[in-house]
């Protein structure tokens, strides 16, 4: 187990961030953790992101 250090920003740049990792080339799974104090609004926009925009840019689609 890998633990990259806070990733704050858009989720190209985070990719990016991720991508230039050589232990994170190496997985098949990824969790984030989000902060235990965000608003519900706030949670809602994370996990969004990641499902539309990050997770694509690092390869990830749903299942089918």
């Amino acid at each position: 187990m890998v633990f990259a250090r806070d990733l704050i920003g858009p989720s190209d740049r985070i990719a990016e961030e991720l991508a230039a990792l050589a232990a994170f080339r190496e997985v098949d799974e990824v969790a984030f953790a989000l902060p235990f104090t965000f608003d519900h609004a706030d949670y809602v926009q994370l996990l969004t992101d990641i499902a539309t925009r990050l997770g694509p840019l690092l390869g990830w689609h749903p299942a089918r």
